[in-house]
């Protein structure tokens, strides 16, 4: 096992028993994953995805995503997380990032252009399925690589996000030893962070409808209720003339949890 098989493990594996070059994304019931992904493509436009891979980490305080060519036509995020979760929580909560930060309108265009993983493989009854790993090479009349890039070096691919040449085992190793994974408290926080914002704030470039909430199971256990009905949005009166003014809203409303508060209290100061 190479530099390159070593991180990828430590930032995506979820069995601890080694596998052959990737392996796979999910345990060995295919219900857990540490890996999220994101992508939006079709044509490739790397400026709407660095929103929310900027985002994360502003909004959410998440680690910076890796990014990738998917060397066809499309950037992807990959999201590491520290403990494993549910694939169905994992899905819920991609779809919930892509949902807040990707353009959403027009919608059918915003559809074709937009995939998450892991996602239901409707192939194949209630199994799972993962995004192809990185770095990997497509065969084909002009065989093309996928790789994972720098933030500067994204823009430079336009709407051509592939490479025509192996990217390197080891840079490609020295990029995943970058990344950090999402802690289980800061997994935690997102989930409540995402309800509120889908309660509360209308989805980027949709201004008119109302956004879905990632109905995820944060603990990672597998879980065959039904998730109960999401809270009804706190009153935070309104409206608010500037961004201060809506903090300082939510810091001292009682019913909103503690964490949201106390980070409206530190974006304040």
């Amino acid at each position: 096992m190479n530099r390159l098989h070593a991180q990828w493990r430590r930032l995506f594996a979820v069995d601890p028993i080694p596998h052959a070059w990737p392996g796979s994304l999910f345990d060995a019931e295919g219900a857990q994953t540490r890996a999220l992904v994101i992508e939006w493509g079709r044509p490739a436009d790397w400026p709407a995805l660095r929103a929310l891979w900027q985002a994360v980490q502003v909004e959410l305080d998440w680690p910076a995503p890796l990014i990738a060519i998917d060397g066809r036509n499309a950037f992807q995020l990959w999201i590491s997380l520290a403990e494993p979760v549910t694939a169905s929580a994992a899905c819920e909560t991609a779809a919930a990032l892509a949902a807040r930060w990707l353009p959403q309108a027009p919608a059918t265009v915003a559809a074709a252009r937009r995939a998450v993983w892991p996602r239901p493989d409707t192939q194949a009854g209630d199994a799972w399925q993962h995004a192809a790993p990185v770095p990997v090479l497509h065969a084909g009349p002009m065989p093309r690589w996928s790789a994972f890039v720098t933030p500067d070096l994204a823009a430079v691919f336009g709407d051509d996000p592939a490479l025509d040449m192996d990217p390197g085992d080891e840079a490609q190793a020295e990029l995943l030893a970058r990344c950090g994974s999402v802690s289980a408290l800061a997994w935690a926080r997102a989930l409540e962070a995402l309800r509120l914002c889908a309660a509360v704030l209308p989805r980027a470039g949709d201004r008119a409808a109302g956004p879905a909430a990632p109905a995820a199971d944060s603990a990672g256990g597998r879980s065959d209720q039904p998730s109960p009905p999401a809270a009804p949005a706190p009153d935070l009166g309104g409206p608010h003339d500037n961004p201060a003014a809506f903090l300082k809203a939510v810091m001292n409303h009682p019913s909103v949890p503690l964490a949201l508060r106390i980070e409206a209290a530190r974006a304040l100061l």
